[in-house]
């Protein structure tokens, strides 16, 4: 993988979850369970990070001293209306642990390298 794919990778991601945030923005639990557009598209956001997550840790040994390996998980992630799991952990992720990770891609050298 070239250093411009990885950066690529790492760029999705965080956007990703810039959109994830903006999405949910300040809502509390009960409003985000009721609104079927933004879990959907939190789901969907999630979904496009655990893809990236998931290049970057089978073609990079330097990405995976971040922590893709936790966010490959979320390619599988699926938003079932019918079925209306409980949407809290998704919302606790969302409004806590995926912006640290966020953060600790933008402090990286992997990722500061990609801009220099």
């Amino acid at each position: 993988m070239t250093h411009e794919e990885i950066t690529q990778h790492l760029s999705r991601i965080i956007d990703n979850i810039a959109q994830i945030n903006s999405t949910v923005g300040t809502a509390d639990y009960e409003s985000f369970a009721r609104n079927e557009q933004a879990k959907e598209t939190v789901y969907e956001y999630l979904q496009e990070i655990g893809q990236a997550a998931r290049e970057l840790y089978n073609n990079s040994e330097k990405a995976r001293e971040l922590p893709v390996d936790t966010l490959m998980a979320f390619r599988n992630a699926r938003y079932n209306q019918e079925a209306e799991i409980d949407h809290h952990s998704i919302y606790s992720l969302v409004t806590g642990q995926l912006q640290e990770i966020a953060d600790e891609i933008k402090n990286s050298e992997l990722y500061k390298n990609s801009w220099n």
